[in-house]
């Protein structure tokens, strides 16, 4: 039936129904109810407004040294070294030089300056800080064939450092690891850096890496006939610390 078109061929009269439309069946048609039918719609899901976040990342720098330095490797290979433990295994373990302020001397001043400019950047780029980080102590590892440097961190130190004169990617890498081992962990299919609690870095020679002295860290044994040198250093800031408006300021010129 033509709903639409109804009103206008029936006209009622206050007194009754004696003028009457007339009707055909085809005001009784409804057409083709297969066409007419509204199929339901699905809304698309909106745009994905998901983000991933890195919250408290540990930033580590590697740069590399920009000038020759065979003279300060032939320096470094004449320096008096010893094991650095009194491991039950300490054959296994590395041989660190006597002199603990390596870059004191005179002829590592090149790469000392090299470093410090480094730190520079790291603590304004990085860390966001004016502060000014100084040297402290600094010593030469050397690691032969079977010798591993054990799992450690570096006490009294802000930000540590390494480098390497003589080392290559064939050579043990330094290996981070995670401070906050998970006592439950997924079963994990692909590796990345929310899930992984160890980190390699392979070195090449003349590179430097900077990163916090809280992160734990080692040396794998070295399954090489070729020495692996290294230079490791720590920092502390000059000066005094903190604030005295936040109560964390920390007077050294107090304690001297």
């Amino acid at each position: 039936m033509d709903y639409l078109n109804y009103g206008n061929k029936v006209q009622q009269k206050p007194q009754g129904f004696g003028n009457q439309a007339q009707l055909t069946k085809d005001d009784f048609s409804f057409g083709d109810l297969s066409q007419q039918i509204t199929k339901p719609q699905v809304a698309p899901p909106p745009p994905t407004q998901d983000q991933l976040l890195q919250l408290f990342p540990t930033p580590v720098l590697i740069s590399s040294y920009p000038f020759d330095y065979s003279n300060e490797l032939k320096w470094i290979k004449n320096q008096s070294c010893e094991r650095e433990g009194k491991s039950p295994n300490i054959n296994l373990l590395n041989r660190q030089s006597k002199d603990t302020f390596i870059l004191d001397n005179p002829e590592m001043s090149r790469v000392k300056q090299f470093i410090d400019s480094k730190l520079k950047e790291f603590v304004i780029n990085v860390m966001g800080s004016d502060s000014e980080l100084v040297i402290t102590q600094s010593w030469v590892n050397r690691n032969g064939k079977g010798e591993s440097h054990h799992d450690h961190k570096h006490p009294n130190s802000m930000i540590s450092g390494v480098w390497y004169p003589q080392i290559h990617e064939e050579l043990p890498p330094i290996q981070f690891k995670i401070g906050n081992q998970r006592d439950v962990e997924l079963t994990i299919t692909k590796y990345n850096n929310f899930n992984s609690a160890t980190f390699l870095i392979p070195m090449k020679a003349g590179e430097l890496i900077i990163f916090p002295s809280n992160l734990s860290h080692c040396v794998p044994a070295n399954q090489s006939d070729e020495e692996r040198i290294s230079l490791s250093f720590n920092t502390w800031c000059k000066g005094n610390m903190g604030s005295e408006r936040s109560l964390t300021y920390l007077p050294f010129d107090r304690l001297m």
